[in-house]
C-alpha cells in the first residue's frame, strides 16, 4: 500500500464551509471560522476513515504568513456560495466584501497568503515517526493564518 512506502498526511479545502460559517456569524473573524471548519472537516474525515479501518488524527494547524503579502491587497481565495452579478454587487457595496468572477457567477474572496511555516509541524512529524499507523489530517484550508509580532 502507499502508506507502507511513504509518509502520508491528509489535507483538505474549506472554502465553501468557511464561507457558509461566515454567513451564519458575521462578527466572527476568518481565523476563528477557519479553525472551526478545520475541526469540523477533520472530524468528518476521521469518522469516515475509521469506518474504513484507517485510524487518523485531525490537527488544528496555524501557519505563519507575511502580513504585508500582496494577497491582503488582492484577495483570491473563494469562500461561500455563488451569486449572480447584481447580488454580488449589492453584497460588495453593503458589506464591503470583495467579489470576483467564478465561472459565470461571482463569489466572495478573502486573502490567502502562502504559508511560511507550519507551527504544528513537530506534532505532525511526531505522528509520522512514532505512529505510522495513524494518518495525520493537517493544514485544512491551508491552515489558520497567523503572523509573528516583532
Amino acid at each position: 500500500s502507499l502508506a507502507k512506502e511513504h509518509e502520508l498526511v491528509l489535507t483538505h479545502g474549506n472554502g465553501p464551509q468557511v464561507g457558509e460559517l461566515a454567513l451564519e456569524r458575521s462578527a466572527a473573524t476568518f481565523d476563528v471560522l477557519g479553525a472551526e471548519s478545520m475541526g469540523q472537516i477533520g472530524y468528518v474525515l476521521a469518522q469516515a476513515l475509521s469506518s474504513a479501518g484507517c485510524h487518523s488524527a485531525p490537527i488544528i494547524c496555524q501557519v505563519v504568513v507575511d502580513p504585508q503579502h500582496e494577497a491582503f491587497r488582492d484577495p483570491s481565495k473563494f469562500v461561500g456560495p455563488i451569486y449572480g452579478a447584481k447580488e454580488a454587487t449589492a453584497l460588495s457595496q453593503s458589506l464591503g466584501w470583495v467579489m470576483k468572477p467564478d465561472g459565470e457567477y461571482f463569489r466572495r474572496v478573502v486573502p490567502s497568503p502562502p504559508p511560511q511555516e507550519i507551527l504544528q509541524i513537530d506534532a505532525i512529524r511526531t505522528l509520522l515517526e512514532n505512529s505510522p499507523d495513524l494518518l495525520p489530517i493537517a493544514c485544512g484550508g491551508g491552515g489558520i493564518p497567523v503572523s509573528r509580532i516583532p
